[in-house]
């Protein structure tokens, strides 16, 4: 009669991880505020690490695979199945380590609302100084006070903070992002900030953003100085309009793409130098190494602007 063979038990590893990827992406439903592939993205190595320590785990402790001869002339007995009980228990910590950080982003993903306003207090000329983080960033003009703000932030990250100081007919207008505390465990919506700046107060502007989007409509505000310095993702920044008085643009990127509208009746002489991807230019025409308008050299105005560093697209467009 021939002998019969054992068959062991399977790994449960499959099943357990298809149990965790179904439980995160049907908490992602439930809860559309958060977002599972931060999550994923940054520590799936410890996915792979958990798991190849449960395997070799099971590789020192399983028997040898030979079957054991009895006698001589008799068949050998199978080899015990092989054990995988390292597998399933790091599979199980990493179920554990995944839900306990969709848990915990209840609180790290919860939003709130603010609104605040600040006076110039006399102030005529006032550099105002922007640093996000992440998010997303929307300025314009049209505010009655020095500025007027709405901001949507995470609990957990703190409140934005508006400093302002003056002296004089000049003034210092500081608006910041608190540093996360969560360490990034947790997805969830960004930042949202919705500025409005006094057009005639607001004169020197420098935008920081790590990585987000920024929305820059400009168009009607007395500035004579813009720096926009984005690490990664998107801005764009409307500078059409009527400008009484010459202003100097100054746009630096890591990683994302740039969009900039000009004026027409404006005179405008654009430099882009450094890592930049392509150039879409539109209304522009090449003069001397520079895009310049046809407005350049015959308008009372100059619009200076350098665009630097490693953006990957930049699209000028003077209408």
């Amino acid at each position: 009669m021939a002998n019969e063979v054992q068959r062991g038990r399977g790994p449960l590893t499959g099943a357990f991880l298809l149990i965790a990827v179904g439980a995160i992406f049907m908490y992602a439903n439930l809860r559309p505020d958060w977002n599972p592939w931060p999550v994923i993205s940054r520590y799936w190595p410890v996915l792979l690490i958990v798991l190849g320590l449960g395997k070799l785990f099971d590789a020192l402790q399983s028997p040898s695979a030979a079957g054991t001869p009895t006698t001589p002339g008799s068949a050998s007995r199978p080899a015990p199945a092989r054990r995988r009980g390292g597998e399933t228990v790091a599979i199980v910590l990493v179920v554990l380590l995944l839900l306990f950080a969709a848990a915990g982003s209840r609180h790290f993903s919860r939003m709130s609302h603010h609104e605040e306003s600040v006076d110039a207090q006399g102030a005529e000329s006032v550099r105002t100084s922007i640093e996000m983080a992440a998010g997303h960033l929307t300025v314009s003009g049209g505010a009655t006070k020095l500025v007027e703000g709405e901001f949507d932030f995470r609990e957990s990250d703190g409140q934005p903070s508006i400093s302002y100081s003056h002296s004089g007919k000049e003034g210092n207008l500081s608006i910041t992002q608190p540093e996360s505390h969560h360490f990034g465990l947790v997805g969830g919506r960004g930042d949202t900030w919705i500025l409005r700046l006094n057009n005639e107060e607001a004169r020197e502007l420098r935008v920081e953003m790590g990585a987000g989007q920024g929305d820059l409509d400009l168009k009607g505000v007395r500035l004579t100085k813009l720096t926009v310095d984005i690490g990664a993702g998107e801005i764009n920044t409307n500078l059409t309009g009527d400008w009484k008085e010459n202003v100097d643009v100054r746009i630096e990127g890591g990683v994302g793409s740039a969009t900039v509208r000009l004026p027409r009746n404006v005179g405008v002489r654009v430099r882009a130098e450094g890592g930049i991807g392509s150039i879409d230019v539109r209304g522009l025409r090449k003069h001397d190494g520079y895009y310049v308008n046809d407005a350049y050299g015959a308008s009372p105005v100059t619009m200076n602007i350098s665009v630097e560093g490693g953006v990957g697209e930049i699209r000028l467009i003077s209408e």
